[in-house]
């Protein structure tokens, strides 16, 4: 039974924590008060393990020191989002504060992490009254290829998926309470139990508890890894490297999630690099644009793996193979700028360092799809500068004769065929048609402002004669020369 005291000065929030945490929680006795006096005299004559203190009801010398002596597990509530407040309830102790309102749920979260806490230890004295466990094995026998035999133990990984929550995970694992006390290995990437075996313990169930209590009460995914593999031969440092490597398997399946093995794991062997027919392949996709088929290859390449899984470091070589397809298509598309290059670099770092192949894979899809997007702006721009460029032209040399689409293209050095497409897909005109606009915008400006005469003028616009002049003119405009002046 869990003794809960509730001192809060307001008696009806604190009758509304009681029905919360009983209607909530079993095996828990609570009781009430709502002052500073009843709170003093509920500590003295029956200390809690919980004390839920409002602030609001005052303290004294008296309370400060019944909590230093019994130093029940604290949740101090407050209105006041101050730094006096907040060091005012450090300095008693407290192991959570609540800012008024607060939501029931987060009260009753901390509750239930303050009573499983004091259930661990009442655990841990009562079957290990005595904590100074000889410790059998060693850091140097993971790392080196002594032949201690390894066959009494039961190899445990926890892999956190954020590795800065090692420090947090190794203490929760020294105060959590096994069927057997593990020998913990703190490493950089994860932490290594090893269990003395026992028949009538179900490891898997047993760590899938620990994953639930672990994450109700730190929030942080975490994959568990039990290698069962108990051959006879194997030694210590056999056994550590079958677990590292088992623990790789989360790079496709992810976190949260209890594995078991019972031998060692092998992986598939892929080809690492790209194949020619691959290769081009992916120049096609990223020349056209081709979003979908970029995100189909990826999809089926690398997110529909079963076992045998594939060696993980290859992965990671093939993927990088297709980042250098993405590279060399910036070079060409001149998207080398610092933005663009920043990216890049920093998926190199993902595909290389990533833990997760879904997230790697993800990324990918979105940084070529942004590549794709850039390069068709970039496209439409380049289009629109060659085209001005190329009306530049014409309004300087429409008055030859002679001037058509192969001199244009020989000026801008772009294929004529080409050029005539991009005229379309640009003006809505043709080249000839842009050019004839051209020559009849100036010959209109000519029978306007001169007395010039209309051979003159269809010579300065560059129609071989008046008789061809005369019939585009009156074909565009509508009218004939002369009588487009008379009228002008």
């Amino acid at each position: 039974m869990i003794k809960i005291v509730i001192a809060d000065h307001d008696d009806f929030e604190a009758k509304g924590i009681q029905w919360l945490v009983e209607s909530s929680v079993s095996n828990v006795s609570i009781k009430v008060a709502t002052s500073l006096s009843e709170t003093i005299l509920a500590l003295e004559q029956d200390p809690p393990a919980i004390l839920v203190y409002d602030m609001n009801i005052g303290s004294s010398e008296s309370l400060t020191r019944l909590l230093k002596i019994h130093e029940p597990a604290m949740i101090c509530l407050t209105m006041e989002a101050t730094y006096e407040t907040a060091k005012k309830a450090i300095d008693i102790g407290t192991k959570y504060l609540l800012l008024k309102p607060f939501s029931p749920q987060e009260l009753l979260n901390y509750i239930n992490n303050l009573i499983r806490e004091q259930h661990r230890k009442r655990q841990r004295n009562a079957i290990h009254p005595h904590p100074e466990i000889k410790q059998e094995v060693m850091y140097e026998e993971l790392f080196m290829t002594v032949k201690k035999q390894a066959k009494s133990y039961v190899f445990i990984a926890f892999q956190p998926e954020n590795t800065s929550t090692i420090p947090t995970l190794n203490q929760f694992l020294k105060d959590y309470i096994f069927p057997v006390s593990p020998i913990i290995f703190p490493l950089s990437d994860m932490l290594l139990c090893l269990f003395k075996d026992a028949a009538d313990v179900n490891w898997s169930e047993r760590c899938k508890r620990f994953m639930l209590d672990w994450e109700q009460e730190q929030k942080e995914p975490v994959s568990i890894i039990i290698n069962h593999d108990q051959y006879s031969g194997r030694s210590i440092h056999e056994r550590y490297s079958q677990t590292k490597k088992m623990t790789e398997v989360t790079f496709f399946i992810g976190y949260r999630q209890v594995l078991e093995f019972e031998s060692p794991l092998k992986w598939a062997f892929i080809d690492p690099f790209l194949t020619p027919s691959e290769q081009k392949q992916w120049i096609s996709f990223l020349n056209e644009g081709n979003k979908e088929g970029i995100s189909q290859f990826l999809t089926s390449e690398f997110l529909q793996f079963h076992e045998p899984y594939p060696d993980p470091g290859l992965l990671r070589i093939r993927l990088t193979s297709i980042l250098a397809q993405i590279r060399r298509h910036m070079k060409s598309a001149n998207l080398d700028s610092n933005s663009y290059e920043k990216e890049y670099l920093d998926i190199f770092d993902t595909i290389l360092y990533n833990p997760l192949i879904y997230r790697i894979v993800q990324k990918l899809i979105i940084f070529t799809s942004k590549l794709v997007d850039a390069v068709r702006e970039k496209s439409k721009s380049d289009h629109l500068e060659l085209i001005d460029k190329c009306l530049h032209y014409m309004e300087l040399h429409f008055w030859k004769p002679e001037f058509d689409l192969n001199e244009l293209s020989r000026y801008v050095g772009r294929n004529s065929t080409y050029l005539s497409h991009l005229f379309v897909e640009k003006t809505s005109s043709t080249f000839r048609e842009s050019l004839t606009q051209l020559r009849i915008k100036e010959a209109k400006r000519l029978l306007e402002e001169t007395e010039l005469a209309i051979k003159e003028i269809a010579s300065l616009t560059g129609f071989q004669n008046q008789h061809y002049f005369s019939r585009v003119f009156k074909k565009v405009v509508g009218k004939a020369p002369k009588e487009y002046r008379m009228e002008h």
